[in-house]
């Protein structure tokens, strides 16, 4: 299905823009607009808040994340009670509850949720994401092991692929997948955490802008839209949280 009036309303945005004329709340209220089939791609996406979310109520933290599935107040209720947990995670509910956030349990949890989603995403440009989300995540802890001096292998989601097992088995400065993934060598340039942090950002929309660099007025637009915006939205509240902690030590001082 083409959507060409709401492609052509969506704003321009750029990777530095520091004011949002849309926010992912206004795409979401659109709902009505979108076929069923298409919703139901959009929801994959927000079941990765809810990931975050599980991860985040596992480590004892309650930080409500913004845009999910299901909400906060939900899953600490299927924390206490687990009644309605949904499908994608039922076979490993129990195990995340009862053994708690290991780095193991919260790579399973991920695991779970890409292997979900890729299989239910329609088209070829949202399953890419999700393994490409899945690499660019493996590559990253392998990276960051690899500076602690341990093994990559304890902080991957999935070994069986072959990214996974080239971070496993290589001791190529690069892992050996730099002719695949060229991003790879800003990664490990990126020396501090905020660094790695704004590397892995650019390197998420420079890949939307390839997977759908071709496409007119398809959902997928919409799609890459959406996490445009959420890319920016919380790049644009982790400034805000900075700036404000700077003003409370100069009120300090």
């Amino acid at each position: 299905m083409k959507y060409y009036f709401h492609v052509a309303y969506l704003p321009e945005i750029h990777l530095d823009d520091r004011k949002l004329r849309l926010r992912v709340s206004d795409l979401l209220a659109e709902r009505l607009h979108f076929a069923d089939e298409d919703w139901a791609q959009v929801e994959l996406v927000l079941l990765g808040g809810d990931v975050v979310q599980l991860e985040r109520l596992l480590s004892g933290k309650e930080a409500r994340i913004e845009y999910q599935l299901h909400g906060l107040d939900f899953w600490k209720e299927q924390m206490r009670s687990p009644k309605d947990v949904p499908e994608v995670f039922m076979g490993v509910f129990d195990t995340l509850v009862l053994e708690g956030p290991s780095p193991k349990n919260v790579n399973l949890l991920y695991e779970t949720y890409y292997d979900y989603a890729a299989e239910r995403a329609s088209g070829s440009f949202l399953s890419g994401y999700f393994k490409f989300q899945r690499d660019l995540r493996n590559i990253v802890a392998a990276v960051r092991a690899r500076r602690k001096g341990l093994s990559p292998s304890d902080h991957l989601v999935g070994v069986e692929e072959v990214v996974g097992n080239a971070l496993v088995r290589s001791t190529a400065e690069d892992f050996g997948l730099s002719a695949e993934y060229p991003w790879i060598e800003r990664l490990i340039a990126a020396q501090d955490p905020a660094a790695m942090d704004e590397t892995i950002r650019r390197i998420t929309w420079e890949a939307l802008d390839e997977m759908t660099e071709h496409l007119d007025f398809e959902f997928d637009v919409i799609l890459t839209y959406l996490l445009k915006l959420q890319l920016l939205e919380a790049h644009l509240a982790l400034s805000e949280d900075k700036g404000m902690e700077i003003v409370r030590q100069l009120e300090e001082l």
